[in-house]
């Protein structure tokens, strides 16, 4: 009998000679029965013959039994599910293994430009903290691969003359297309008339090809991206999606867990970017590098037990899919000296930690910035629902303004905290503070009006806690409502009274907060999240506590007893995103309560932020006839298709 071959690396290397027992491993890993690959190494040829023999004769004995058990036990493969990882395990070979890389790593070496400039001023201000060396590397690389290296395809023009141009289906690939790696061939043909030239855009998969081209969709960007890090000598790995996006994550030092960068977007440690930034509702996430296979899903999505559903439909087994991964893994992970593989079980163990704290991933992901999808031409993210949450097209219904009731600052009634600045008004600059202005001109309920309100939150890294709120009541108040959570305006007014805030602290226990920042809007004015009658998706506006001026502008209006507000919430960078649009309570008959008193409170308990009133208008205003008609006989239209239904 021959022996046994090793799988230390000093020995065999061919892992199909051990197939049996990654297999053995990789299902044992999946249900559970370990909780790690196993440290230890090939058994001997005496071993191998002890068990065979075991073996012998438990099936001469329990034959039957065994044969159903197996039987019972077979799956029938999911062809889907075997080719999409077959096609990913090439992204866990290394470079000079890798078929793509076509390449020396010295030619590649020679691509990559000095960036000790671009990583110093990183680290001297951070994007987030904690942030470190790798971190700034990899940031740094990600933005001059975006802005100077590659070139974004689409829209596609005449390469004659720079018309623009029509899709025209798909074409074979040349012989040396194909020995590029073009999978396949997009035509494109030019619509200016009496021109027609047809431009061929190759799918390269091969990166001598694009290192000549350097052009592409995010596939492309994505390959050359990870055959960069690699090359940097950054511990990287590819990240594929089921929604027709890949990116590429980095092991960093000092978050201690795979970080999430997107070449395409220069964006690094935004693994929501998809689901909160551009609305993707996402089904499987898949990691592949070469230390192993992982599905990451849960790293970037916000609704894992919605995706639960999503992932069925696809129709893959998780247990297959769990298998599948584990087996390669193990396949990759045996190979390795036992140093290595302990170095790598320690990653392994971080990295479940990042990803089993749900709630501090979210929270962490509430302070970034995150848009919708800016590679590509609008048409085409707009196709692909991509935009982002806060990113359509947002049209303020049409008025005049009547009336100014606004008031000096120092006209103003005020409570609690307040105080007056030369040109601000302060609502909270420490912990525990209350704050409260109220205009004390009535105005009547039968008027449509807006309220615009200029203002500044910033934080200090403490907790941005809690926020500020609009509020209009029906009669005068006299003093503060609830300080902390109720950010000065729970308690305040009654029945069809409603309160706009924007909360920037989430707190669960007591109000059920969705994540924040979020403004949401609440009748009667209580902070409690079940008040709330429209409320803005997570990731749909900016984190608002960065010492930067926003604008909020609610806009009432008042039609045979039919009453609606509408909320636009204006950014420094000159985006309008519509934040509130919902019908209100009717209100109560008679005239003491056909007056609305508005007011604008803020709050913080022992986490706080200085929260600043910069400017607060109050106008009556006249809607032109096409916006309230239109209104009106919209609310018609939809009334009379539900008695028709």
């Amino acid at each position: 009998m021959s022996s046994f071959p090793n799988i230390n690396p000093s020995y065999s290397i061919d892992p199909t000679f051990h197939q049996h027992l990654i297999n053995y491993i990789s299902t044992s890993l999946s249900t559970g029965q370990y909780a790690r690959i196993p440290s230890f190494y090939a058994p001997s040829p005496r071993d191998v013959q002890r068990l065979i023999s075991l073996w012998t004769i438990l099936y001469n004995t329990y034959r039957i039994d065994i044969e159903r058990r197996f039987r019972s036990n077979r799956g029938i493969p999911n062809d889907h599910l075997e080719r999409t990882l077959e096609g990913l395990k090439v992204h866990s070979l290394k470079l000079e293994n890798d078929p793509h890389v076509n390449t020396t790593i010295y030619e590649l070496r020679t691509l990559l430009p000095d960036l000790t400039t671009a990583v110093q001023s990183l680290l001297s201000s951070p994007p987030f903290r904690p942030f470190g060396q790798v971190d700034a590397e990899v940031l740094a690389l990600a933005q001059w691969f975006k802005n100077d290296y590659m070139k974004w395809v689409d829209p596609i023009l005449c390469p004659k003359c720079t018309s623009p141009t029509s899709a025209e289906g798909l074409a074979e690939p040349t012989p040396q297309e194909r020995a590029d790696g073009a999978g396949r061939v997009e035509l494109h043909k030019c619509t200016q008339p009496g021109c027609g030239e047809v431009r061929r855009f190759c799918r390269y998969g091969k990166i001598k090809a694009l290192m000549r081209s350097r052009e592409g969709r995010c596939g492309e960007w994505a390959q050359m991206f990870y055959c960069f890090l690699r090359v940097k000598g950054i511990e990287s790995r590819y990240i594929w999606n089921s929604e027709d996006h890949v990116w590429c994550e980095y092991w960093s030092p000092t978050l201690q867990h795979w970080v999430h960068v997107d070449s395409c977007e220069a964006a690094i440690n935004k693994p929501l970017l998809y689901a909160r930034g551009w609305g993707k509702k996402q089904a499987f996430c898949l990691a592949f590098g070469p230390y192993g296979a992982e599905d990451v899903t849960r790293a970037y999505v916000d609704d894992w037990e919605s995706c639960k559903g999503r992932r069925r439909e696809k129709g893959w087994k998780e247990l297959d899919l769990k298998r599948a991964l584990n087996a390669h893994t193990v396949s990759l992970r045996l190979r390795l000296a036992h140093t290595e593989r302990i170095r790598l079980e320690a990653m392994d163990n971080l990295q479940s930690l990042w990803m089993a704290d749900e709630r501090d991933r979210l929270a962490e992901s509430e302070r970034m910035e995150l848009g919708g999808r800016i590679s590509g031409p609008e048409d085409w993210r707009a196709m692909r629902d991509e935009l982002g949450l806060g990113n359509k097209h947002v049209e303020i219904p049409k008025y005049t303004v009547i009336k100014s009731i606004s008031l000096p600052n120092d006209q103003l009634k005020q409570f609690g905290d307040t105080r007056l600045n030369s040109s601000s008004i302060l609502l909270t600059d420490g912990p525990s503070q209350t704050s409260m202005i109220f205009n004390p001109n009535p105005i009547n309920q039968n008027a449509g009006f807006r309220s615009k309100v200029k203002f500044k939150l910033t934080s200090d890294g403490g907790g941005e806690a809690d926020g500020i709120a609009l509020i209009f009541v029906s009669h005068l108040p006299q003093s503060l409502g609830l300080g902390g959570y109720g950010m000065g305006y729970d308690g305040l007014g009654g029945q069809g009274d409603f309160a706009v805030e924007i909360d920037t602290y989430r707190t669960q226990d007591h109000a059920n907060d969705p994540p924040t920042p979020h403004i949401s809007i609440h009748s009667p004015p209580k902070a409690h999240h079940r008040y709330s009658l429209g409320c803005t998706k997570p990731g749909s506006i900016p984190f608002l506590s960065d010492g930067r001026t926003y604008e909020l502008e609610i806009i009432y209006s008042s039609h045979e007893r039919k009453r609606r507000g509408r909320g636009y919430l204006h950014n420094p960078d000159g985006d309008v995103l519509e934040v509130v649009n919902v019908n209100l309570p009717e209100r109560s008959q008679g005239s003491e309560e056909d007056k609305w008193y508005l007011g604008i409170s803020g709050a913080c308990g022992g986490l706080w932020q200085k929260q600043e009133i910069l400017d607060w208008e109050i106008d009556i205003i006249q809607f032109s006839q096409n916006e309230e008609v239109g209104y009106t006989q919209k609310e018609e239209e939809v009334k009379l298709e539900r008695d028709e239904i």
